[in-house]
């Protein structure tokens, strides 16, 4: 019995070194963005008669027909939306749309495969047999709970720099630098995600998006109420030629009003949250403390015992 539990999870581990290897060599194989085509003309060209590795010789194949069988067995959307919300948790160019669907392929098949091992080589109860069957179809969304996880902890995140960040390049414009060149040294100076999207805007611009653009690309990439009046702000003040350091003096009070505010009505609401921890932790064990003697010299009056 325990060579065969041995036996499966060496094939276990075999299995998800291969997944996790695999995946490197899917990311530089897969087409990379107009930004990322940048690295051409600064990186020295590959050898032409480069021998390809093992992993591009059979795990790539692998990866993508797990992809594409994906693809055509789910609703239609469903790379748009993928594409999306890996937008939203800044993993698009790291993953990428079909290395996360084969993750959530596999998931199902690595539950249903410990199904079977289970099954074969222990004796397990109905129920839990019953609870198991249902929770493989449920373990297809996983990744989307830690993927939605990751992008509100995103937006927390760039909501909270975000005010610092505008007092930044508020002083720096009112300074006298540029926008741009304001906007280069908060990307530098933020660390973060909303240092990164600035960043990422940055580039948008230098190969050619025009500053409209590059604001709406920052504001589907984030998708944060916050920054989003921001990126209208300064989309207006572009185009009807509005004096920049105004509106940014004025963006920077209003978010930190904002943030002020968000503080607050958390304050209010965490004695509401707290009722339902201190009914279900506090409340039975002071019942029992309270009761529990008197409940107990009941018992022994009604057998007539007399008492303990």
């Amino acid at each position: 019995m325990l060579i065969y539990v041995i036996l499966g999870t060496v094939f276990s581990s075999v299995f998800l070194l291969v997944l996790f290897s695999g995946m490197p060599v899917i990311l530089k194989r897969r087409p990379g963005s107009s930004i990322s085509r940048l690295s051409y003309y600064t990186t020295p060209a590959q050898k032409k008669d480069a021998v390809p590795s093992f992993f591009e010789r059979m795990a790539v194949p692998f990866f993508n027909k797990i992809a594409f069988l994906v693809k055509k067995i789910s609703p239609s959307g469903i790379v748009d939306s993928t594409r999306r919300k890996l937008e939203l948790a800044g993993s698009f160019e790291i993953l990428g749309v079909d290395v996360y669907l084969a993750i959530k392929f596999l998931f199902v098949v690595g539950s249903l495969f410990l199904l079977i091992l289970l099954a074969i080589f222990f004796t397990v109860p109905l129920i839990a047999k019953a609870m198991f069957i249902v929770l493989i179809p449920l373990s297809y969304f996983l990744p989307d709970i830690y993927l939605q996880s990751k992008i509100s902890a995103r937006q927390d995140e760039i909501r909270r720099t975000l005010p610092n960040a505008l007092d930044l390049l508020t002083i720096s414009v009112e300074a006298g630098m540029g926008f741009d060149i304001a906007l280069a040294k908060v990307a530098g100076s933020i660390k973060g995600p909303l240092g990164d999207e600035f960043g990422k805007m940055l580039k948008e611009m230098q190969i050619g998006f025009s500053r409209k653009a590059a604001f709406r690309n920052l504001s589907r990439r984030t998708d944060v109420q916050d920054l989003n009046s921001f990126i209208v702000a300064m989309i207006q003040a572009d185009v009807f030629g509005i004096s920049i350091g105004k509106v940014l003096r004025v963006q920077a009070s209003e978010m930190r009003t904002r943030r002020r505010q968000k503080a607050e009505e958390s304050g209010i609401k965490a004695p509401v949250k707290l009722v339902f921890p201190l009914i279900l932790c506090l409340f039975p064990s002071l019942m029992t403390i309270i009761l529990g003697p008197a409940v107990i010299r009941i018992y022994y009056t009604i057998l007539g015992m007399g008492g303990p």
